[in-house]
């Protein structure tokens, strides 16, 4: 134990002298940083204060593009670390997960699937579109689309946009259900519930070409991966009908206290309250 983590301060301390003397000999270029659309603004944040905290005196280049151009560009190093959703191709590319969140089901506030803690797949059958991915990320789109099927549920065709506001508008109109993430500010009069039986993320990474040598770069990414601790797995998945078993016993619960409220008046201070020792005399109708 103590070797492994002594090897990986020893490769650590290599880095940063590497770094260092890069930076006197003026050979440290900025940072060529490039990222999607679908990337969070205060991730990019988290991630360029990081690198300014560590390296301050170099600079950065920030750079939009979508997921397969940027893919592209890593590979051909024009791009020095890329910060992407995914899922991406290929394996000559070493991904680092710094952020998962959950996908939620936007609605109308006042929809009837908005009174329940989860919503069926089959009540989306149909009836949810997905905007946003398919022209910038078709490797995305393609994903969710399997997901959907898996779980028994047909999309509704829509054409895509990357203007959540719209996507929102759309929804308060009543012409559909989308997939959001769960941090996503809504507009009055909307809500979002999680799919039951699912646990559907968005996950966010760092992506750098493999094998390089560059030492200011590699030690960034290690950097990276202490600062955003993200566990490898998946979440578990629930089985649906666990949805189904636990609206059952909350239903059986809120009924169980109705009941004894209907005794309420009668019950002695102090005494058991369990119904069946309360009232043994109505067995019938407790049983009922």
């Amino acid at each position: 134990m103590l070797l492994r983590y002594a090897r990986e301060g020893l490769r650590t301390r290599d880095r940063i002298v590497q770094t260092v003397q890069a930076i006197h000999a003026g050979r440290m270029t900025p940072l060529r940083l490039g990222f999607t659309p679908f990337v969070q603004r205060t991730l990019l944040k988290s991630i360029t204060d990081l690198y300014k905290d560590l390296l301050p005196e170099c600079g950065l280049l920030p750079e939009s593009d979508d997921t397969d151009e940027l893919t592209v560009r890593i590979r051909n190093s024009t791009i020095d670390l890329g910060i992407l959703t995914l899922p991406i191709s290929g394996n000559d590319l070493e991904i680092t997960v710094l952020e998962r969140e959950r996908m939620v089901v936007c609605m109308k506030a006042d929809d009837p699937l908005a009174e329940s803690e989860f919503v069926l797949p089959s009540a989306l059958d149909g009836k949810i579109s997905i905007f946003t991915y398919q022209r910038d990320h078709p490797a995305a789109y393609s994903r969710l689309i399997e997901m959907f099927k898996g779980i028994g549920i047909a999309q509704r065709p829509s054409k895509p946009t990357m203007n959540i506001d719209h996507v929102q508008w759309m929804v308060k109109e009543g012409i559909c259900y989308s997939l959001l993430r769960a941090s996503q500010p809504l507009i009055s009069g909307l809500a979002t519930r999680p799919i039951a039986g699912v646990d559907w993320t968005i996950d966010t990474a760092a992506a750098v070409k493999k094998g390089l040598d560059n030492p200011a770069l590699l030690w960034f990414v290690e950097e990276l991966k202490k600062h955003f601790r993200v566990a490898a797995e998946a979440p578990e998945k629930k089985p649906v009908v666990s949805v189904q078993v636990r609206e059952m016993k909350k239903n059986i619960k809120n009924a169980r206290e109705n009941q004894l409220a209907l005794f309420e008046d009668s019950v002695p201070e102090g005494k058991d309250r369990h119904l069946r020792k309360l009232f043994p005399h109505r067995k019938e109708e407790l049983d009922e």
